[in-house]
């Protein structure tokens, strides 16, 4: 299977870049390019994502924030998964300090995915799929925040992508604080 890792990244996160890097390069299956795609005008990391999703050549495209890391079998059992379930996305879950969503193991539920962002960007996902859906794009929630990876989930699923969740934790979710969301808050 031919993966394409996709890391936005802003300046000022370099040592976190390094890190989120050497988690891709200790992948058990490796990928078959890592795109590293600064946001030098902090357009934000949807503008940013869509930007390096144009380079992506593979048929499925990993995504990674710059502050969190991938364990060595992250990318073998999402391909694994997208292969065995006929997958467009396949999303695991992550260990973190605090776990704001709390939804491991629960099922892909497109009921759910209506009303909460219940699925990190960390994802596997079919290129051309996240493509025809019109890549990254927001869809505020109730605090504001942009959510556009749920905006992009949402589009998926309205046109038929098939979604499902690896009950397992493959990646580390860390909160450096200083984002690349595009808000201007910095």
């Amino acid at each position: 299977m031919d993966i394409t890792v996709v890391v936005p990244t802003i300046a000022s996160r370099i040592q976190l870049l390094e890190r989120a890097l050497r988690s891709v390069e200790g992948q058990t299956l490796r990928a078959a390019a890592v795109i590293v795609e600064p946001d030098h005008d902090r357009r934000g990391a949807a503008v940013t994502r869509n930007r390096a999703l144009e380079k992506v050549r593979t048929e499925y495209t990993a995504f990674l924030d710059d502050d969190d890391e991938l364990y060595p079998e992250h990318l073998k059992l999402l391909a694994r998964h997208a292969v065995l379930g006929n997958l467009d996305v396949a999303y695991p879950y992550f260990d973190a300090d605090h776990d704001p969503i709390n939804t491991f193991g629960l099922p892909f539920d497109p009921a759910l995915l209506q009303k909460a962002n219940y699925i990190p960007v960390t994802v596997l996902a079919r290129t051309d799929k996240v493509r025809q859906a019109g890549g990254f794009q927001p869809h505020p929630d109730e605090n504001g925040d942009p959510c556009e990876d749920w905006g992009l989930w949402l589009a998926m699923h309205a046109a038929g992508s098939r979604f499902g969740h690896l009950p397992k934790r493959t990646w580390r979710w860390h909160n450096a604080g200083d984002t690349t969301k595009g808000r201007g808050e910095r």
